[in-house]
């Protein structure tokens, strides 16, 4: 019975939220042929980051209406569009829910008084969890995702 408890709690804690797993910011990757070319990225809200391709340029994961512009002298300026949509990690918070039917089965099922109570502190703790790492994760925006997030273009000589 201890042995089962243990793997419900650890497969609760490995399941986390996405503001553990991968955090408030993500890294945008801009390449382009010919590499020299300056790429800027223009969110609402002032938010913005530039580089020099090869790149890597951060942005906050809940930045929004982000557009990714490369120029280069003597080539046609690309712009692309990031979308914004919702990362898959976000809803493993979900996963903490299934503590109410595991804990309820075990509090149920328990030999014991100590074994029904464990039932009912996994199902409590486990709706807890959840409901936090839905809350945490969209207050910091690690719920979000920009796609896409590697950009490769080829620039093409003015006209």
């Amino acid at each position: 019975m201890k042995r089962r408890l243990s793997l419900i709690l650890i497969g609760c804690f490995l399941s986390s939220c996405a503001t553990m797993t991968r955090g408030r910011d993500e890294i945008i990757t801009v390449n382009s042929n010919p590499s020299g070319a300056n790429a800027t990225i223009a969110c609402a809200g002032n938010v913005s980051a530039n580089g020099t391709t090869p790149a890597r340029l951060t942005i906050p994961r809940k930045a929004q209406s982000c557009f990714v512009r490369i120029e280069k002298a003597g080539a046609q300026t690309q712009t692309i569009k990031l979308e914004r949509g919702f990362n898959g990690r976000y809803w493993l918070n979900f996963v903490y829910a299934a503590g109410i039917p595991v804990g309820a089965i075990l509090a149920f099922r328990a030999n014991s008084d100590t074994q029904g109570a464990a039932g009912g502190v996994i199902a409590v703790g486990s709706v807890l969890l959840g409901i936090g790492g839905l809350i945490i994760d969209r207050a910091t925006g690690a719920m979000f995702d920009h796609d896409p997030n590697v950009i490769n273009v080829t620039l093409q000589p003015e006209h």
